[in-house]
């Protein structure tokens, strides 16, 4: 399955890099010494980065996770072959779009954006579970870093191709703003979720169990972290061990958590006690 994993890695690069050169190749070109098929030209390759800056970042957030997949399941195959079968058809849907700017073909764009972003989505959920052996506890870090974004992200995804029927000209920029929100998000999100998912169980639970405030705190903390301990990954070869263990210790250090874990304790040795007093 390692081979195929890498095969499969390879496929998909080699996709992403043809969608991006058909994009390329169907630019209108000028045909005419005119200023209309100057413009149009021009607006062909504002289109064509909308496009490109997108494929971009899917193809970024792909690399990130098959960097961590071990193996390849029958279910992944399945589900990657059937995102690579809708991003083939961005060239068709920008070539569209830069033909008619109007807002059926805008809309469309939007859409065919949207089943791609929701695809890449349910491919990542499914690497990541064959990843981790406690499979209920990552789903609840996963929901709890990529949570709030994703919602966001999903409602801007709806609601960009709800506004290219009113006002198709503004949804074009939306569409070139959303790939970079997402990139700078996901790229953070994807960084905090490793962090979390490498703490001991009882430091996981204890991120679980902040507040929203704490969590924003402990979120801007950890980076803070992460930030120091990256600039020594060449100096220090146990850094990620380091890193985790001062994130554990940022997490007992909270008083909600620390309080917890006191209530916890007191709790075990009142069972205890009852437990030896019944013998």
């Amino acid at each position: 399955m390692n081979k195929l994993k890498e095969r499969l890695d390879a496929f998909s690069d080699a996709v992403i890099a043809i969608v991006i050169t058909i994009m390329v190749l169907e630019l209108p070109l000028p045909e005419h010494d005119s200023w209309t098929e100057y413009l149009q030209f021009g607006k062909g390759i504002g289109i064509f980065f909308i496009s490109f800056v997108f494929v971009a970042n899917v193809w970024y957030q792909h690399s990130m996770l098959y960097n961590d997949a071990e193996t390849i399941t029958e279910r992944i195959f399945i589900w990657e072959f059937i995102f690579m079968a809708f991003l083939c058809l961005v060239p068709i849907f920008t070539k569209l779009m830069t033909s008619d700017t109007n807002r059926h073909t805008v809309m469309a764009y939007g859409i065919l954006t949207m089943i791609v972003s929701l695809l890449l989505m349910i491919v990542t959920n499914l690497v990541l579970r064959q990843k981790y052996k406690d499979k209920a506890q990552m789903r609840k870090v996963f929901r709890l870093v990529y949570g709030s974004h994703n919602n966001y992200q999903g409602a801007a995804g709806v609601a960009v191709p709800v506004l290219a029927y009113f006002q198709p000209e503004w949804a074009v920029y939306w569409y070139l703003a959303l790939p970079v929100i997402s990139f700078i998000f996901n790229r953070q999100d994807y960084a905090d979720f490793e962090q979390v998912t490498s703490l001991s169980n009882e430091a996981q639970q204890g991120v679980l169990a902040l507040s929203s405030h704490d969590l924003r705190e402990f979120r801007k903390k950890q980076r803070e972290i992460s930030q120091k301990y990256a600039q020594q990954r060449h100096e220090n070869p146990n850094w990620q061990q380091e890193l985790a263990a001062e994130l554990g210790e940022l997490v007992k250090a909270n008083p909600e958590i620390a309080q917890q874990n006191q209530t916890h304790h007191r709790d075990h040795l009142q069972e205890r006690s009852r437990h030896q007093s019944h013998h």
